[in-house]
């Protein structure tokens, strides 16, 4: 029987008229170098440039290598800006600056072949003897150089060319091929390297779409052993071309909660990334950081629709990522857990987004010890990110280098409605009387020296602090007699707004739309445990009959709060600056059984979301901790938070640059440690 299939089939393929070719949407190199593997996209994002040699004719040797395993030619991309009256060695070298600090390129591998952009609009420009000099010290045997360089003085052994292309390449490493269809040109291809997502921070990695402007397709590739799928990521160089903008050069991915022209978005639920389609739209905060010369990445994971924190157990659909910090069983924290994980555990991730509604950018920076940063509410346009309570969301950022913070803030401020920068910053430090204890002695010490440091270097003064209950009480916001504690008065407020919003804009429509689908007719989305006790919540009319009270009441301690703690200021923007921390010791919720339940009550941090206050979270060192894991002594990172009156953000920012330069701040490292160990 399977005989006679196998002969039918052949006589039915010999029988053909005509063969149908197969042509590859996608053909992609990949090799390992020093241990590094990479990735190049041929015909994929290539591009053909039209070369002239003294032959006509460019040699076959320059598509393969004359070596006994083959292989392509890696070259180097560097730019020249004009106007220049001649280009010298110095000029060519001058451009190579920064090369050896990308973690793509190095020159073993690409700089037997350069190739020589000019950006200027002079031709006829003399390439002068010492750019052969320069050549043959840096072992150089091809060079392509822009048809505006006059090659006719340059004597040189290597086999050089002027080359004519459209195309502007961005800097940095490619492999040369040679087209099949046309012996008159070269074939230029990127070079990315490939890089294991071994902390399970990514839903999926991502790739600029060639075929439309803005547009990304989901792509990332699978090595023969590898446990996880690899990332594409490119060079560094390859966005620092002229005119490259303030955030040129970093490369940064989103939580899944954004949606991204040409990616899907899954909210951290299967059943929402099965049936919704691939996006049309970018949302705000990502397109800034595009525009300012970002590379996006990928998607990385989140609590399913921002609900909350991470419970052992209750992450069904896609488990939890893993914080590479200390013994690497602290919690990621939430909701952007994924976004926290990969800025902790990659140094080829500058800097991640996330969404801060009740603490979600704040405690993954605390538990991950990088900078983190949840803005004024209402300054950026949150159409196209999944909605956990409108009146609350917020995106924002996380990032291991304070330099690479406050440039990606200053980006996402430009234009927007914030206060300019006072003259003077705040001159008030104000402290939170009821934060909890740290009960971590070394933590604790480190933690009020470092508010006594930073008062020297600012100026702050340091006689108010603020116990809020108090006040609160004092104020009688809630105009009952007796007066109640915020903590009682608002215990359903978060969870109200959070459980019927949620149901409303993401639930409804899902279970809808999933029940209309071929072969789901009528079926509800299967969602995890914590999901499922919110949409029903979400439905319970006495829940939603709460609703509207739960919203004045938010709003009536937003207002008390941005009156009576964190007021505006004429002179200084902000009358105080507030700090406090969110520093706890390790927890064991990795291997604790979790509980299916929503976000309810009231804890620190929370205050800010309701006030929407800017707020950031800053690492300022580490302490020992004996882990109940590896059965030795860890180090944990020790954070504090800052924030400032409404709108003030700018403020925020600025702080920061002016404690890095006093030595109280500086980038922290990715991986276990934060801070080198002396």
């Amino acid at each position: 029987m399977r005989v006679t299939q196998a002969v039918g089939t052949a006589v039915s393929l010999a029988g053909a008229a005509t063969a149908t070719l197969i042509k590859p949407d996608l053909q992609a190199l990949v090799w390992k170098f020093n241990g590094t593997d990479f990735w190049a996209p041929v015909h994929l994002d290539s591009a053909v440039y039209h070369a002239q040699s003294p032959a006509g004719v460019i040699p076959t040797s320059l598509a393969k290598r004359e070596l006994p395993s083959g292989g392509y030619l890696g070259c180097t991309v560097v730019t020249v800006h004009g106007p220049v009256d001649g280009l010298s060695g110095a000029i060519v070298q001058e451009s190579l600056v920064g090369y050896e600090e990308d973690d793509v390129w190095s020159a073993d591998q690409f700089l037997d072949c350069i190739s020589v952009q000019y950006n200027g609009t002079d031709t006829g420009i003399a390439v002068e003897a010492s750019v052969a000099t320069f050549m043959q010290e840096n072992n150089i045997q091809t060079a392509f150089f822009d048809v505006a360089f006059d090659l006719s003085g340059l004597e040189t052994a290597a086999t050089v060319f002027n080359v004519a292309s459209n195309c502007e390449w961005g800097n940095g490493p490619y492999i040369l091929t040679l087209p099949d269809c046309d012996h008159g040109g070269i074939s230029m291809t990127p070079v990315h390297t490939l890089h294991s997502d071994n902390y399970d921070a990514f839903m999926y990695g991502s790739f600029p779409d060639a075929t439309e402007a803005g547009k990304h397709q989901q792509l990332h590739v699978s090595l023969p052993g590898a446990r996880m799928p690899n990332i594409i990521v490119p060079s560094k160089l390859s966005s620092t071309n002229a005119g490259a903008g303030p955030l040129a050069g970093l490369r940064f991915a989103v939580k899944d909660i954004f949606h991204i022209k040409g990616l899907k978005t899954s909210g951290g639920s299967r059943a929402y990334y099965e049936t919704y389609g691939y996006q049309n739209y970018t949302t705000e905060t990502v397109q800034l950081c595009e525009n300012a010369g970002a590379s996006l990445i990928g998607k990385l994971r989140t609590i399913t629709f921002a609900l909350g924190t991470p419970r052992n157990g209750m992450s069904v659909d896609y488990h939890d990522p893993w914080n590479a910090r200390g013994d690497g069983y602290m919690s990621t924290g939430g909701s952007s857990s994924g976004s926290g994980a990969a800025v902790v555990a990659y140094d080829w991730v500058d800097f991640a987004l996330g969404s801060d509604t009740g603490g979600s950018v704040r405690f993954p920076a605390r538990f991950g010890g990088v900078y983190g940063y949840k803005p004024t509410h209402g300054i950026y346009n949150l159409t196209g990110i999944l909605v956990a309570i409108a009146e609350q969301d917020t995106p924002g950022f996380l990032a291991r280098s304070p330099n690479i913070f406050t440039r990606v803030g200053r980006v996402w401020a430009d234009g927007k409605p914030l206060a300019s920068l006072p003259a003077t910053l705040p001159q008030k430090m104000l402290r939170y009387d009821e934060q909890p204890t740290i009960v971590q002695p070394g933590a604790a010490a480190m933690i009020e020296a470092f508010f006594l440091e930073m008062a020297t270097v600012l100026n702050l003064s340091d006689a108010d602090s603020v116990n809020i209950t108090k006040s609160f009480l004092e104020a009688n916001v809630t105009a009952t007699s007796p007066p109640e504690t915020q903590a009682n008065w608002l215990y359903n407020v978060y969870a109200d707004q959070n459980n019927v919003q949620s149901w409303d804009q993401i639930g409804e429509p899902l279970a809808a739309a999933y029940g209309a689908t071929v072969g789901r007719e009528g079926a509800f989305p299967p969602l995890e445990p914590p999901v499922n006790m919110s949409w029903v919540d979400g439905q319970d009319p006495e829940t939603r009959a709460r609703y509207p009270e739960s919203q004045r009441r938010r709003q009536a301690f937003g207002d008390w709060f941005n009156e009576a703690v964190l007021p505006t200021s004429n002179e200084t923007c902000s009358e105080y600056l507030f700090v406090h921390s969110y520093h706890i010791p390790p927890d064991t919720v990795k291997t604790d059984p979790g509980e299916a339940r929503y976000v309810t009550g009231w804890y620190d941090g929370l205050y800010v979301n309701y006030a929407g206050t800017p707020e950031i979270v800053v690492p300022i060192g580490q302490v020992e901790y004996e882990s109940e894991y590896t059965k030795r002594t860890e180090w944990q990172t020790v954070t504090v938070a800052l924030g400032v009156a409404k709108g003030c953000d700018l403020v925020l920012f600025d702080i920061v640059d002016k404690l890095v330069e006093a030595g109280l701040l500086k980038e922290v490292l990715p991986g276990k440690l934060a801070y080198a160990l002396e």
